[in-house]
């Protein structure tokens, strides 16, 4: 079982007063790639983390993230769970996480296509995505076993 961290950051503007050039954000991934027979088991959790509402004075950042299996082409949202419990740095905001089973194939190389981003939600003016509105990456996975 290969357990890997990859952190991803992205330069944002948000065109709010006394933000700007701080909405730049970044996203923690941890991955766990399972071995199994007939493919491998995938968990993959995410933490966001941005000064965008220190910069703004108020406000909570959404943010999001979707994992793409390219074997198959499923598309995964994060989301917490219900009784899940997170260890988070004082800053990050948990994102979510999600698990599944991605099937072998001897067509495609293993690997996953992550798009994330946050919107800003003031509370009474509501919600503005920063620009650019997300990254997309590609995390290559072990190769299938057997």
């Amino acid at each position: 079982m290969a357990i890997k961290n990859f952190y991803f950051s992205q330069i944002a503007d948000l065109r709010i007063e006394g933000v700007g050039i701080h909405a730049s954000y970044s996203v923690n991934l941890t991955v766990t790639d399972e071995n199994t027979p007939g493919g491998k088991n995938i968990s993959v959790a995410a933490t966001g983390k941005s000064n965008a509402a220190k910069a703004a004075g108020s406000g909570n950042l959404l943010f999001w993230c979707k994992v793409k299996n390219t074997v198959d082409s499923k598309l995964y949202v994060l989301e917490r769970k219900k009784g899940e419990y997170w260890a988070v740095g004082l800053d990050d905001v948990p994102i979510g996480s999600v698990s599944f089973f991605m099937p072998n194939s001897v067509h495609n190389s293993p690997s996953l296509e992550i798009e994330a981003g946050y919107f800003y939600d003031s509370g009474y003016t509501g919600t503005v995505p920063p620009i650019p509105g997300s990254f997309k990456r590609v995390i290559n996975l072990t190769p299938f076993q057997g």
